[in-house]
């Protein structure tokens, strides 16, 4: 009978690379370039979020739903390697399209994971 031995430690990771929104004053002049965020794969409360949001029936959304979408974001970026913090605050100047698009780019980010055999 042989041992085999499994490290956590070892095994390979995937990261997301996201670069976050120049802030700009109020003449559009750039005052701070975006900060890079090296996101994780997600963790459980994130998954828990993303469900929960798939089960909002657009053409009845709520401002509670349009918070979710916020809370979602900063859950998904708080996840990063630098553990940079990253609060609704922060990303209060996307607008929705940015966030549906920026979140569609992470689910297609996840699911490459599920396609990939190795």
């Amino acid at each position: 009978m042989s041992v085999k031995n499994f490290d956590c430690n070892k095994i390979k990771r995937t990261f997301w690379t996201f670069t976050m929104k120049d802030k700009k004053d109020e003449n559009d002049k750039v005052i701070e370039k975006g900060k890079k965020l090296i996101v994780r794969m997600p963790q459980k409360k994130v998954f828990e979020a993303i469900q929960a949001l798939e089960n909002v029936d657009e053409d009845n959304a709520t401002v509670e739903d349009t918070n979710s979408v916020y809370e979602l974001m900063a859950a998904v970026l708080n996840n990063n390697m630098s553990k940079t913090p990253v609060t609704i605050e922060d990303i209060k100047d996307y607008d929705i399209e940015e966030c549906t698009a920026i979140l569609e780019a992470y689910m297609e980010f996840v699911n490459e994971l599920k396609t990939n055999p190795n």
